[in-house]
């Protein structure tokens, strides 16, 4: 209508416009425009170029952002110049005004092209040129690619290019079309090849909005808020079990093979199935619907015995029941399959929990699973890490033999009741181990731990001290139970192993069951501290029903004070006000039982380096808490491997530390000598200082290493009163202080490394004796005999451990295993 009103034809027009006007893609208003800007002849001049004419009939005030642009930009420029020249400024006008002109000029020429870009197309082998503006939207272009490649309105395509950033860009609605501009603009592209790729076997309409026949695809997350948007699809590693059966013929490793396969193929395609046949050469596999819905999935194979592997003889992929869903959980999704695909991480981590295993397995797979899967697929994975519980007992013997002949000096010792051939007890202690313990403080934390296994058990450990606070495990031993006779086992070995160091050494423990008596028999003369925490709940239990909690918690501070006191009129002083607010009778009693040299600061003659808790053993029995619910010999091989990566850590840390003392060792001697600052030191005779503050004065005596305060004596280390009178007489604090705080023995601690072992060879071992389990106790205790609420009411569930029905789990399991496995 605007060219016959005018008397113009499309030949008079520029190509470009003419096409756009005869394709519809331009409205009759910006035609009206043309004609008014083509009556100025600067603006004719203008509409020649292609880049303007689109800028000035798509933008009223293009020429004035033109000048704009331009005019801050020369303004820019010629700053810049100047900053650069300085007082050259003048003196080299024309270069300057070369500079600032061609920057205007590309300036110009920029955005005066930015808006159009010439685009190919190509699908299946034809394709098209297009110059593309910012006048045009998304379903203009998708009308032309429809109109040029002969495309129907139900045909579906998307639409790919290429950037230097990325090499597949998609081009899927109005805001990506903005986006193939800017990337043009940012990445200099002249041309653009766009892949124009047709989705087979969809349609526009099923999978966005229709409008007008399809001719333009809305996709409604981009006007939705983000709560309400489709989130991204996340793909699982379950997605390729759907591909695990194809076809007949199919080859699989073995009749296990394909087993599994079939098991995640049945999960994945969301449907199940039953075995008609199943036996060592045949498996027939029909869906579940077979005879309700008479469904015709079918798979048949068998294992060819030429090769042992199996083949897929027949295979009918068809479902004619109802219908498939994947849901969130399957019912054949049990722990042979969970334990293939969560045995690497398990291999890693043995202290993965049943919790966890299910939470990864859900973001992993995504699919839920129960905890009595996820508990016994761990379990499966230990089982092929190190065979059966059972079978766990008869690998000591290899155990043995390894530890001796990879770990020379190493003490490794299996007992075996010869009449029943029944496990007793092992003792391992490494070579690495025992020459590092010469480098520790001359302390060891003695202390039992139960285990979590099948067949329970005690752990017996000896853990030492390194002279950064730390622990250093020194031996191990795996019993039965927490018995004056294992006690025995354990102590004389340990001796063995202490008497050519020629150190006192002083122990620590809680005065377990058993461990008292068989102490004094072994260690007559060491020291033996008592662990106050202990000594603690033990003062409680006194004052069960006795009192409230209020007199406890005073009793107890009390005590503290008691057992903290660091001279005998202390001592004396404290333990008065302790028997008035505990009660004479009950404080004496209680005192009596424990000799006041195993746990009163004030009456311990040797050297216990401030030691009151066995909390070393403790974080031990925390550190191995997990390999604590393996099989003996795995619970022994997960604690070398973490004892052996233990050392190599903390030998190749030492290596950077540029301290005279260890970095904690170092800034408590840094933190005493601060204090030391505040005292004033006297003079006796030689070696014998007084010194003072405003309040009190302490006598020191740095030959004996020795303080009125008695600190230096227990705590092996210089007070801040003795370091006082070291700075006072012109010493080095260095040389008072205990080697075994060095640096230089700490690394001396983790010199010796535990030597790996190798197992490549374990089948061809001489040692082929084969091990029965212990004869597991009922723990010490009377039977519970009151009726627990509603127990009557509880679903039998069957152990685990014992395989007998009741209302007990593994866990909590107390009954006797007097069986031959």
């Amino acid at each position: 209508m605007v060219l016959k009103k005018s008397g113009r034809g499309l030949e008079s027009l520029p190509q470009d416009l003419a096409a756009a006007i005869q394709d519809g893609r331009i409205p009759g208003a910006v035609v009206d425009k043309y004609f008014e800007l083509e009556k100025s002849g600067f603006f004719s001049w203008l509409l020649q170029f292609a880049g303007f004419r689109e800028r000035l009939l798509a933008d009223d005030i293009f020429l004035f952002k033109v000048f704009m642009e331009c005019g801050v930009g020369l303004f820019t420029k010629t700053a810049v110049e100047y900053q650069k020249r300085k007082e050259n400024f003048f003196n080299e006008l024309e270069v300057v005004f070369a500079d600032v002109s061609v920057f205007v000029e590309i300036d110009i020429y920029w955005g005066s092209t930015v808006g159009s870009l010439c685009v190919q197309f190509v699908c299946s082998g034809n394709g098209f040129v297009l110059l593309l503006n910012e006048l045009m939207n998304y379903s203009d272009l998708i009308q032309s690619i429809r109109k040029r490649f002969k495309f129907s309105s139900n045909d579906s395509f998307h639409l790919e290019y290429s950037s230097p950033a990325c090499s597949s860009v998609y081009l899927d609605n109005e805001s990506d079309f903005k986006m193939l501009f800017c990337c043009a603009k940012i990445y200099h592209m002249d041309n653009v090849l766009v892949t124009v790729v047709k989705d087979v076997g969809k349609s526009c309409s099923s999978t966005s909005v229709v409008v007008d026949d399809c001719a333009e695809m809305i996709d409604e997350n981009d006007y939705l808020g983000d709560a309400f948007k489709d989130g991204p699809q996340k793909f699982f590693l379950s997605d390729e079990w759907g591909s695990y059966l194809s076809h007949a013929g199919q080859k699989f490793e073995s009749i296990a093979d394909f087993r599994d396969k079939l098991r995640k193929f049945a999960v994945q395609s969301g449907f199940h199935y039953v075995l008609s046949r199943n036996d060592s050469i045949y498996v027939n596999a029909v869906c579940a619907n077979r005879d309700v819905d008479h469904c015709g999935w079918e798979v048949l194979g068998s294992v060819a015995s030429i090769n042992q592997c199996f083949y897929i003889t027949r295979f009918n992929n068809v479902h004619t029941c109802r219908g498939m869903i994947r849901n969130r959980s399957h019912r054949q999704l049990g722990s042979k399959i969970v334990r293939t695909c969560i045995e690497s991480t398990v291999c890693l981590n043995l202290g993965l929990k049943p919790r966890e295993i299910m939470s990864n397995f859900k973001s992993t797979y995504g699919y839920e699973i129960s905890y009595k899967v996820a508990s016994r697929a761990k379990k499966r994975c230990v089982e092929k890490m190190y065979g059966s519980e059972c079978d766990s007992f008869s690998m000591l013997s290899w155990f043995r033999e390894a530890v001796l002949e990879t770990n020379l000096g190493s003490s490794v010792v299996l007992e075996v009741d010869e009449s029943t051939e029944r496990f007793k007890r092992v003792f391992v202690a490494y070579a690495g181990q025992i020459q590092g313990f010469k480098f520790s403080l001359p302390v060891l934390y003695v202390d039992g731990a139960f285990g979590k296994s099948k067949y329970k058990g005690q752990i017996l450990a000896a853990t030492g001290r390194n002279g950064n606070k730390g622990f250093f495990p020194l031996a191990l031993c795996f019993c039965d139970s927490e018995t004056e006779e294992n006690w025995l086992f354990f102590f004389k070995n340990l001796k063995a192993l202490l008497e050519p160091q020629g150190r006192i050494i002083t122990f620590i423990s809680d005065r377990g069951v058993g461990l008292l008596k068989a102490f004094d028999l072994i260690f007559p003369g060491n020291p033996h501290l008592y662990c106050y925490h202990h000594l603690r709940y033990n003062l409680s239990r006194k004052y069960k029903n006795k009192g409230g909690e209020i007199v406890v918690a005073d009793v107890l501070q009390k005590f503290f004070k008691v057992a903290y006191a660091s001279t005998e009129k202390s001592f004396y002083f404290h333990l008065k006000n302790l028997r008035d607010e505990g009660g004479a009778a009950t404080i004496d009693e209680f005192i009596r039982e424990i000799p006041l040299e195993h746990w009163c600061r004030a009456f311990f003659k040797g050297c216990r380096y401030g030691i009151m808790a066995n909390g070393i053993a403790e974080s031990f029995n925390n550190w191995i808490v997990a390999e604590r619910s393996l099989p003996p010999f795995a619970m022994l091989d997960q604690t070398r491997m973490k004892e052996m990566k233990m050392m190599s850590e903390r030998s190749v840390e030492s290596k950077s530390w540029t301290t005279k003392l260890t970095p904690k060792m170092e800034k408590r001697l840094k933190e005493q000598l601060d204090r030391s600052r505040v005292f004033r030191v006297i003079a006796s005779h030689e070696n014998v200082y007084e010194v003072r503050n405003d309040k009190y004065s302490y006598s020191v005596d740095i030959s004996t290493r020795t303080c009125s305060c008695v600190k230096w004596q227990i705590n092996c280390f210089p007070c801040a009163h003795a370091l006082a009178a070291i700075q006072g007489a012109r010493l080095d604090v260095y040389d008072f202080i205990d080697p075994y705080f060095t640096a230089e023995y700490y690394r001396m601690c983790y010199s010796f490394p535990i030597a790996p072992l190798s197992n490549v060879d374990a089948s061809c071992s001489s040692t082929e004796d084969f091990i029965l389990p212990p004869v597991t106790k009922r723990p010490a205790g009377r039977p519970k005999s009151k009726r627990i609420a509603s127990a009557g009411e509880k679903k039998l569930i069957r152990c685990g451990r014992c395989n007998k029905m009741g209302h007990h789990n593994k866990k909590s399991c107390t009954e006797p295993l007097n069986m031959l496995l």
